[in-house]
């Protein structure tokens, strides 16, 4: 059986500086510890996200995306389940999911009715005669989860087709770019294209999804200010990270001075 271990233990077994861990604890980022008088000890489960936290950054995960992958598990996934992700495939690349109609109407009653505008938005496309692809499950439990606190589903298909769309147009972009400028390059160097793309996707996809993340919560954070949604500027305030990583894994504010 693992020996509880303190603070300072866990810290020399993950080879990170107190410091970091207490900031990972404001983040949300690792569990707090059990408690045993003023003393709080840790266990493997600790050791495991931390290895888990350092793994992802490796593979070049924000702190703000690992803290919502972490929240997916803290959710219902399981903790191995994340640890074996398999190298090749980015976590953020969804699986696509195909849902009967019943299925589906399920996960979100309002699309009764719907569901041709739901295609149209590039929320669900149909596969035979009853069943549905949904390709981001995570799109369609967003939509869910705007509809269940009352957003029209009008306003929620508009929001998801604004994305697909401009998505698309930014797709055939980099495809021409890539095409015409990356591959020719790597189909010379001794046949690297496969490989330079199996590489390249996962770390494209965390980038747009990093650099979107900034730029969206930039964007609403002006949105607020030019119309003084006092209440959007707070729900802002309340979900940013507000830090950085160095090298080392150690965490420093956003902004702050040494």
């Amino acid at each position: 059986m693992d020996e509880p271990l303190t603070i300072d233990d866990l810290a020399r077994k993950a080879g990170l500086p107190v410091r970091t861990l207490r900031e990972y604890h404001t983040m949300r980022l690792l569990p707090p510890p059990e408690r045993r008088g003023r003393v709080g000890l840790y266990g493997p489960g600790h050791v495991q996200r931390l290895q888990l936290i350092a793994r992802l950054q490796r593979r070049g995960y924000s702190l703000a995306g690992i803290r919502d992958l972490l929240g997916a598990w803290e959710s219902g996934t399981d903790l191995t389940t994340l640890l074996g992700v398999d190298q090749g495939q980015a976590v953020l690349d969804e699986t696509p999911l195909r849902l009967t109609r019943t299925e589906l109407l399920r996960r979100l009653p309002a699309l009764e009715g719907s569901l041709d505008r739901a295609a149209t938005a590039g929320l669900v496309r149909s596969h035979g005669a009853d069943h549905f692809i949904v390709r981001s499950p995570a799109l369609l439990s967003l939509a869910a989860d705007w509809v269940r606190t009352g957003v029209p589903l009008t306003d929620v298909l508009d929001v998801i087709q604004a994305l697909t769309g401009d998505l698309s147009a930014l797709a055939r972009t980099l495809a021409g770019l890539l095409a015409d400028r990356i591959a020719p390059s790597a189909a010379a160097s001794a046949g690297e294209l496969p490989g330079l793309l199996q590489r390249g996707r996962p770390l494209l996809l965390q980038g747009v999804a990093s650099t979107l993340a900034d730029r969206l919560g930039a964007a609403l954070a002006q949105r607020a200010a030019a119309t003084g949604d006092t209440r959007l500027r707070s729900a802002l305030d309340g979900i940013r990270v507000g830090a950085v990583t160095d090298s080392a894994g150690t965490i420093h504010r956003a902004g702050g001075q040494e």
